[in-house]
């Protein structure tokens, strides 16, 4: 039994760990994108996503500005996200407090769901990044339900 309860909590870390290799991927995009809009060295990269160089230059000053207040309010909610998934998972998750699962299983899921969603009218021009993304999310998911429920199996009588 003790081998056991070893390998489900070698499970919950190497899922926590993926988890937060998820939260540090997403904080890291999302803070150059942000930084980068906020501060003016920047347009939103959903300019070169959509439009071709001389488009952009023939877009109205406000269509951008537009374009980059949406690229800020993303942003601010994905490095948020990022840094409550973290949190979550440090305290929680790894504390083996099943609410934490499922709070991060449904709000990372939809976070997910509508990267894709919201890329397919750009023929998924990110498809790479939403693919690690969800692969750390799917794996890390997985892995931390196991080893929660073989916890819960164990503690049965």
């Amino acid at each position: 039994m003790k081998e056991y309860s070893f390998k489900s909590s070698k499970q919950l870390k190497l899922g926590c760990s993926l988890l937060y290799w998820w939260s540090t991927i997403n904080l890291f995009l999302s803070s150059l994108i942000l930084l980068s809009v906020v501060t003016g060295l920047a347009n939103s990269p959903l300019l070169s996503m959509v439009f071709e160089k001389e488009e952009v230059e023939q877009l109205s000053f406000v269509t951008i500005k537009a374009l980059n207040c949406l690229t800020i309010l993303y942003n601010s909610y994905a490095v948020a996200m990022s840094i409550m998934v973290w949190f979550v998972v440090k305290n929680a998750l790894l504390a083996k407090q099943r609410w934490a699962f499922w709070a991060l299983a449904i709000s990372i899921a939809i976070a997910e769901v509508f990267a894709f969603v919201a890329s397919s009218p750009l023929q998924h021009t990110r498809w790479q990044v939403n693919m690690v993304l969800s692969l750390l999310y799917i794996l890390g998911m997985t892995l931390s339900g196991i080893a929660l429920t073989k916890q819960k199996t164990e503690q049965s009588p």
